[in-house]
């Protein structure tokens, strides 16, 4: 009987780490890339959206910026979308949490995608250095 429930926690455990590893994403990290990121055309801004937690990785909601699917939110990833400044609302198809920004020629936001319990998954505004920080050991992904 013992034995049986060892066994049981034993595969218990295993699938959980399945599920969290399947959820994250593979590839070269943003450091690891072999060619640079593509330049930003003139008359753009920047926005990188990113995940560095595998939390909940089973719940990968579409990212959204205003109003569009720009990528989902994917565990241990980045992609970015170049856009003409302007202002800007980033939300998530998880929750009614935004965040708003204005964005300018030449200008790059960081927008961190983040877990909290009760499977909220929402975005965030992140400061230049620590998300240049922050996505450097990520894996670079195609957005929508």
């Amino acid at each position: 009987m013992h034995g049986d429930r060892m066994t049981v926690r034993t595969i218990a455990a295993a699938l959980l780490l399945a599920t969290l590893v399947s959820g994250c994403a593979t590839g070269p990290s943003m450091s690891e890339l072999k060619t640079p990121l593509p330049a930003l055309e003139q008359g753009k801004g920047r926005v990188f959206f990113y995940r560095t937690g595998i939390i909940g990785g089973a719940y990968q909601p579409d990212v959204m910026l205003n109003g569009a699917v720009v990528g989902s939110a994917t565990p241990r990833a980045v992609y970015l979308k170049d856009v003409p400044p302007g202002s800007y609302t980033v939300t998530t198809s998880m929750t009614n949490d935004k965040v708003n920004f204005v964005l300018s020629e030449g200008q790059q936001q960081y927008v961190r995608i983040s877990y909290k319990f009760g499977f909220n998954i929402y975005p965030e505004l992140v400061d230049g250095p620590t998300g240049e920080k922050e996505v450097r050991d990520l894996s670079f992904v195609a957005g929508k």
